[in-house]
């Protein structure tokens, strides 16, 4: 049995939403802060926007289980992150 840690994480999505036939949509955010890559999972009629390779998103959640990943691909290992929210994030820009 695990444990899940209820995080925040802001980051780039490094590709567009994969949808499977259960209707879950799942995506990879590269953290900003710490580079580390989670896999997020929501439910498709979460999703309340467009998500596409760049995006800025805030996500808030559950992270739980680390997949493997295929290094063959050039894949890092990615936690899955179970989203409860997600919003559109914009970069400070410092003046």
């Amino acid at each position: 049995m695990t444990s899940n840690e209820r995080i925040t994480i802001l980051g780039t999505a490094t590709a567009a939403p994969v949808i499977s036939p259960d209707r879950i949509a799942e995506f990879p955010v590269r953290d900003a802060g710490t580079q580390r890559e989670y896999l997020v999972r929501v439910p498709v009629d979460v999703l309340d926007l467009f998500v596409t390779p760049g995006t800025r998103v805030e996500v808030d959640g559950e992270a739980g289980w680390t997949v493997p990943g295929r290094p063959w691909l050039g894949e890092s290992s990615r936690t899955l992150l179970q989203a409860a929210s997600i919003r559109r994030s914009e970069l400070a820009l410092a003046a």
